[in-house]
């Protein structure tokens, strides 16, 4: 990830933060960005998340004025259209729109393989979790980001 960051154009700082309570870390990088654009209003700036928490940050600066964006990934990849394009996809492969958007609110949850599967165990119980093996088999394809196995 660093080599990724290093090797992009945007302009980044490191700075230490402290954390231990519940959502410490984005209360600080929301004031930081403030700080940011209190020094340099014209700049364009990036929250790079797959936490939509930030959209509300993203919407009080847009309303201001100033250009800030969520997006997933350095890439650029803006969440919304890759949640839609997700939805898509997931749906192909399920067929049943109900079912299909309860799997996607599950691939957007976990960060890794190992969750997804325990999820979907949970979001669709049986005795032999046949449903939930033969959804994470069809859904497999799209997990290429995720961690694991």
């Amino acid at each position: 990830m660093h080599r990724k960051i290093n090797a992009c154009k945007a302009h980044f700082n490191l700075t230490e933060v402290k954390t231990g309570k519940a959502n410490a870390l984005d209360f600080q990088l929301v004031s930081y960005l403030g700080y940011l654009i209190a020094m340099a209003p014209k700049n364009d700036y990036f929250i790079v998340s797959q936490d939509k928490g930030f959209k509300s940050a993203v919407v009080f600066w847009k309303d201001r004025g100033i250009n800030v964006a969520l997006v997933s990934d350095l890439a650029g990849r803006d969440e919304d259209k890759v949640a839609d394009q997700l939805t898509r996809e997931v749906r192909a492969l399920v067929g049943d729109p109900t079912t299909a958007d309860k799997v996607v609110r599950v691939i957007l949850k976990y960060k890794t393989k190992q969750g997804i599967n325990n999820a979907l165990v949970r979001e669709f119980p049986s005795q032999d979790n046949k449903k939930a093996s033969e959804l994470y088999k069809a859904i497999k394809p799209l997990l290429k980001d995720k961690k694991g196995k």
